[in-house]
C-alpha cells in the first residue's frame, strides 16, 4: 500500500496543540504519513509560550537532509521559522530537490506569549521562500504585517515622519487600486489600525501579487459574524490574478489553540493526496471547523483544537 507523504518544518509544541504535534496529528487524521522536522522548542502549555530555543540552522539543514535523501514528501508545511539562516536552509533543499506542494504558515506569534519572528525572518520568508510556496496562510494580522513589510521594502520609507506618512498614504492607495478588478470585495472584513482599513482580499491581492505565490487570508480575527477565508491565485505570469471567497462559520470554542497549523497541515495532507489547491482549503476548512466545534478542554486555558473529530463522524 502506497500512502502519501508530508513533512511538516515547524517548532515543537509540548502542550501537543500545535507545531509539529499536531501536524503530524492532523496529517495522520487526513490518512497521509506525517514526518517532522524541529526548527525550535518551545516552553508553553495552555497558558502561552513563556521561551523559545532555536535549532541550529546546520542541524536544521541534517534533519531535512536526512529525510530527503530517504523519503520523498508529497508536500511540505512549513510552520514556525526562528531565524534568517533557517529559511536559507529550507529555499536551498527544496530549490535542489525540487520539491512540490510547499504550504508556509507565517507564524509570528502565538496568542499569548513571546514573537517567534521578527522582521529579519519574515523579511527573508518574503523574498526567499514566499515566491517558492504553493499557498501562503496568514492570518489577518500577520496579513497586515507582511503587507507593511512589502511596502516599506518597496518605497525605501526614509527620512521624518511627514515623509513615512505620505510614503505610507500612497502604498495604501496602490494596493487598493490593485484589487480594482475584484470589486465585489472589496471593503470587506476590513484591518483596523495603520492599514487603513484594508480589507483581507485587498492584502490577499498584494500580497500575492508582490511575491509570486498563492495566498489564503484566514478569517478568524476578522470581525464579523463569519470565518470567511479569502485565496488570491495568479492566474498566469503577469500575476493578474483572480479572488475566490470560502465562507465559513464562526464557532465560539474556547479552545482554540493550534488551529492554524491544522488548516495548513490539512491543505498540505490533501494535496499530497491529489486534490487541487480550492478542493484542499474546502476540505481543511472542514476539517478545522469540526475540530473547534468538538471543544476539547485540555489544560486550564485555550486548550487545543480536537485533531480528531472529523474522523468519528
Amino acid at each position: 500500500m502506497k500512502i502519501p507523504t508530508v513533512l511538516s518544518i515547524a517548532g515543537s509544541d509540548p502542550s501537543g496543540g500545535a507545531g509539529i504535534q499536531g501536524d503530524i496529528k492532523t496529517i495522520f487524521a487526513e490518512d497521509c504519513y506525517g514526518m517532522g522536522v524541529v526548527t525550535g522548542l518551545t516552553v508553553q502549555n495552555t497558558l502561552g509560550v513563556s521561551d523559545v530555543m532555536p535549532v541550529p540552522a546546520d542541524f536544521l539543514y541534517r534533519q531535512i537532509d536526512e529525510i530527503l535523501c530517504d523519503i520523498r514528501p508529497d508536500a511540505i508545511k512549513v510552520g514556525m521559522i526562528v531565524s534568517a539562516e533557517q529559511i536559507d536552509v529550507v529555499v536551498k533543499l527544496i530549490e535542489r530537490h525540487g520539491l512540490e506542494n510547499i504550504i508556509v504558515d507565517p507564524v509570528i506569534a502565538p496568542t499569548s506569549g513571546v514573537e517567534f519572528a521578527g522582521d529579519k525572518v519574515l523579511k527573508a520568508l518574503i523574498e526567499k521562500l514566499f515566491p517558492l510556496s504553493t499557498l501562503v496562510t496568514p492570518n489577518l494580522p500577520e496579513a497586515k504585517r507582511i503587507c507593511e513589510i512589502i511596502g516599506c521594502q518597496n518605497l525605501k520609507l526614509e527620512g521624518n515622519g511627514q515623509m513615512q506618512a505620505q510614503a505610507k498614504s500612497k502604498f495604501l492607495s496602490q494596493i487598493k487600486t490593485q484589487v480594482q478588478s475584484q470589486s465585489q470585495f472589496q471593503s470587506q472584513t476590513p484591518i483596523h489600525g495603520n492599514s487603513a482599513n484594508l480589507s483581507a482580499p485587498e492584502l490577499a491581492c498584494f500580497i500575492g501579487q508582490s511575491c509570486g505565490c498563492n495566498v489564503l487570508i484566514k478569517g478568524g480575527h476578522a470581525e464579523d459574524y463569519h470565518a470567511t477565508d479569502y485565496l488570491w491565485t495568479a492566474s498566469d505570469e503577469n500575476r493578474i490574478g483572480c479572488m475566490v471567497e470560502f465562507k465559513g462559520e464562526r464557532i465560539d470554542a474556547t479552545s482554540s489553540h493550534g488551529t492554524g497549523c491544522a488548516l495548513s497541515s490539512s491543505i498540505a495532507a490533501n494535496m499530497a493526496k491529489g486534490l487541487t489547491l480550492e478542493a484542499a482549503i474546502d476540505r481543511g476548512k472542514e476539517y478545522v471547523t469540526a475540530a473547534l466545534k468538538s471543544d476539547m478542554h485540555i489544560g486550564t486555558s485555550n486548550g487545543s483544537v480536537d485533531h480528531g473529530a472529523l474522523v468519528r463522524q
